[in-house]
């Protein structure tokens, strides 16, 4: 039989006649549910890829690939020959001083409490130039008395562009009668946003000299050093040959990793059995198509005696069926993938749905597009759906032309 011929009586069969409307709304049934269970699984792989990528971004950004401290001192004394010691690395893309102190920040009305943190002028590990929502980016100089807030932090404060703040600045781990803070006005030239809110809600960016000046520090100290790579994925691999190279208790090295393991905890922690349950709910939905095609069976038992009678094989009529189901699978998958799709194009350029930052750390829902996502998940539903034609297919082939005549 001819593949036309094959998708005719297929689709002649595969309607329910007037007195058998329930085939027909059940067919629909099946299609939505088959459609909203791949939707549900394409929008649920979308968010956490997008959660752990957006957030391992920002992350990497704010605090870099690997970070090197001093474990006996709070500061490293002599971070150039550290930086020197790292240049010899290939694998690493740069590496940059960073002083990186708590203190408060004020306007005339309020006071909060804050990182203050330096950026280079010259390289800009954290991208924050591209996440500058209003002012200027760049500093007039390395000791210039500007400051760099977030967008959360200047609404808090009532502030703007060209505003001025007071920064205290402790000279000491340790507060006591003779410790009072060091306090300099600082001028807001640029207001900044990445959507995440443990980094908008306290950081705060000031020039490497100014900082310097700020907390008393010697020429060649700083809080830590930044270390970029080139490849991320020889992360573990690099951070345990500066472990050996700049050994411990002198230095210690952590990587974004550590630095934020809870949030990438709590991530991995719902890519288990997220996708588990809703694929459970796609393979509940495909198996819609097995009913359906049951019910198509004992309804059409007399049209497939008239088939058998016509001289149509038992490999021909399971195609019927087959056909049937597949095409009720791929049509819904289709449908499902190409409504996620949308519905993921829409949050990502538009950014709809919001969320509590203070609990998700993100303002905003993410998403990531990934095809693979979409190959997994059409050609799961497709073999599901194929698999779950077999056994209506086999039990039409049972049927025997005289029954099926005399069974209308």
């Amino acid at each position: 039989m001819n593949f036309p011929l094959l998708k005719y009586i297929s689709s002649r069969i595969s309607k329910g006649s007037k007195s058998h409307r329930f085939l027909s709304f059940a067919r629909v049934v099946a299609l939505i549910s088959v459609t909203l269970g791949s939707m549900a699984l394409i929008l649920a792989l979308s968010v956490l890829d997008g959660y752990m990528h957006t957030f391992e971004e920002t992350a990497v950004k704010f605090s870099s690939h690997i970070i090197i401290k001093s474990f006996k001192e709070q500061h490293i004394k002599n971070y150039p020959k550290i930086i020197s010691i790292l240049n010899n690395y290939r694998e690493i893309k740069s590496a940059i001083p960073v002083i990186q102190r708590e203190g408060l920040i004020s306007s005339k009305s309020f006071v909060e409490g804050v990182v203050i943190r330096t950026i280079n002028r010259q390289y800009d590990q954290t991208n924050i130039a591209e996440r500058i929502k209003s002012g200027k980016f760049d500093f007039e100089s390395d000791s210039s008395k500007q400051i760099i807030i977030s967008n959360r932090l200047s609404q808090r404060l009532g502030i703007n562009i060209s505003d001025s703040v007071v920064i205290y600045a402790m000279k000491k781990d340790s507060p006591s009668s003779d410790n009072y803070p060091d306090i300099d006005k600082f001028q807001v030239s640029a207001i900044y946003e990445t959507g995440m809110v443990q980094y908008d809600d306290i950081v705060v960016f000031i020039p490497f000299s100014t900082a310097k000046k700020l907390f008393h520090l010697e020429e060649n100290m700083a809080s830590e050093v930044n270390v970029m790579l080139k490849d991320s994925d020889k992360l573990l691999a690099v951070q345990k040959e500066l472990e050996e190279k700049l050994p411990f208790p002198d230095n210690y090295c952590y990587n974004y990793i550590d630095l934020n393991q809870a949030v990438f905890s709590w991530i991995e922690l719902q890519k288990a059995p997220i996708p588990i349950v809703l694929g459970l709910i796609t393979v509940v939905a495909v198996f819609n198509i097995l009913t359906i095609l049951l019910i198509t069976v004992v309804e059409k038992t007399h049209s497939i005696g008239i088939l058998r009678t016509l001289g149509v094989n038992n490999k021909e009529i399971m195609q019927i069926f087959v056909l049937q189901g597949t095409v009720l699978g791929i049509t819904g998958t289709l449908l499902g993938c190409f409504i996620a799709l949308i519905m993921c194009l829409v949050q990502k350029t538009w950014g709809l749905i919001t969320l509590p930052g203070e609990i998700y750390f993100l303002e905003k829902l993410p998403i990531s597009i990934s095809l693979w996502h979409y190959a997994i998940v059409i050609f799961s539903s497709v073999f599901i759906s194929f698999l779950a034609t077999l056994i209506p297919s086999r039990i039409a082939t049972k049927i025997t032309p005289i029954r099926a005549i005399r069974f209308k």
